[in-house]
């Protein structure tokens, strides 16, 4: 589990899932290029999108002369790793670029790491996280005065006041997939 502040390949997946225009095979090193990432931060981006059902991947092997026998090892230098989106994110010949599922949530949240003395105390906090995150896409977009008058009373998690309670939350927040906030306005962003 990755410390605060540490990155996760989730960080990137905007990043990685915008250069999928439409349904073109795309390879590690032109997601790389077009996202601005290595080629090592957009191959875990890409594995953890396809962990997710985000992507769809498929290693496909070939050779250059069909009249040549290849050894098995020959044929894997051949071997080309390609990324896709599967067919249920293309709608209507565009394409829908939803990661925010709650698979991907709980496990972004499972990758935080909450303060508290007792396993407990921090089980608390990510469920105050998750509530927040529920609320913004049930209301958003809403500012931060909006949590803590109508989210945190239901899910204090232990702090005494509001303030306290939404500097624990708000890093937090603004970590899950699909969140983004500008001009003090938080939202979910496709």
């Amino acid at each position: 589990m990755p410390t605060e502040g540490e990155e996760t390949p989730l960080d990137h997946a905007d990043r990685v899932l915008a250069t999928f225009e439409d349904a073109t095979p795309r390879t590690a090193e032109s997601v790389a290029a077009e996202s601005g990432l290595d080629v090592e931060t957009a191959r875990a981006t890409l594995a953890a999108l396809v962990d997710r059902d985000a992507l769809c991947h498929r290693a496909v092997r070939g050779r250059d002369d069909p009249e040549q026998r290849l050894t098995s090892e020959e044929l894997d230098a051949l071997t080309v790793d390609l990324w896709y989106l599967p067919e249920e994110r293309l709608a209507g010949g565009s394409v829908n670029l939803v990661v925010d599922d709650s698979e991907a949530i709980e496990d972004a949240l499972d990758e935080l790491s909450f303060p508290g003395a007792s396993e407990l105390m921090r089980e608390w906090r990510r469920n105050a996280v998750r509530a927040a995150y529920e609320y913004l896409r049930e209301q958003g977009p809403v500012d931060a005065g909006a949590f803590r008058e109508d989210v945190y009373p239901a899910h204090s998690a232990g702090y005494g006041s509001a303030g306290a309670w939404w500097n624990c939350i708000e890093p937090r927040l603004a970590e899950l997939p699909g969140v983004g906030r500008d001009d003090g306005t938080w939202r979910i962003v496709d």
